[in-house]
């Protein structure tokens, strides 16, 4: 009997240590790095990115390790609040340049398995915020450099914008469709009079919100 129970207890402990020894050769991990407008005027903060906030649009790049046993590497894309439906999945290593345009709450997963069917994984979260848009009304172009020179919107996750500058009969002067860029005050290279001039703005925020603006830009100077 003490036999059978010594021969049972080095049973288990050889399971146990094979198990641990594959835990040790199988182990899931998440590496991301996310592509964003490098702009002053868009206006996620450093502590909120730190937190995993990111403005629309943010393209990451995922890269998976799963330990010298990995050989499966499987991800699933989610919706916070809804895990039983991926709103994406790969059967690759790595994920490279997906980009986030809706808001809410993502759940990145990584599973890796060997050719025992162990498996591993982990998990990534964080925020795509909300949108915002804001719209000056004065600017200084060439008055003096680098202090409020350009005709710039402060936002957030915008994913589709445009706007259009006119003068006061009309005429169209300048357009953009990136809301990182600006109008610097010129028109055929020339700096315009100061004065009232026009824009109008169509532009679409990650949660759906639709702005269309338009109103006066007053150009001061003080010579």
């Amino acid at each position: 009997m003490k036999k059978i129970t010594l021969l049972l207890f080095i049973l288990v402990v050889s399971l146990r240590l094979a198990a641990q020894s594959a835990e040790e050769k199988l182990e899931a991990h998440i590496d991301y790095e996310v592509e964003r407008r490098d702009a002053a005027n868009e206006t996620i903060t450093e502590e909120e990115m730190k937190n995993k906030i990111f403005s629309a649009p943010a393209t990451f790049s995922f890269y998976g390790s799963g330990g010298s046993e990995a050989v499966y590497y499987t991800w699933f894309l989610y919706k916070k609040g809804d895990l039983e439906n991926p709103i994406a999945r790969y059967p690759d290593k790595d994920i490279t340049r997906y980009t986030f345009e809706e808001f809410g709450e993502y759940v990145i997963k990584l599973e890796v398995a060997d050719n025992d069917s162990n498996t591993s994984e982990d998990t990534f979260s964080f925020t795509i915020s909300e949108s915002k848009l804001e719209v000056p009304n004065y600017f200084s172009p060439g008055d003096s450099p680098g202090v409020n020179d350009e005709f710039r919107v402060a936002y957030r996750s915008i994913v589709k914008f445009k706007c259009t500058i006119f003068n006061r009969w009309g005429q169209k002067l300048f357009e953009f469709t990136d809301p990182a860029k600006g109008w610097d005050g010129t028109y055929k290279g020339k700096y315009v009079n100061t004065g009232v001039y026009y824009y109008v703005i169509d532009a679409l925020g990650s949660d759906g919100i639709r702005y269309k603006r338009g109103g006066d830009i007053n150009i001061l100077r003080s010579r």
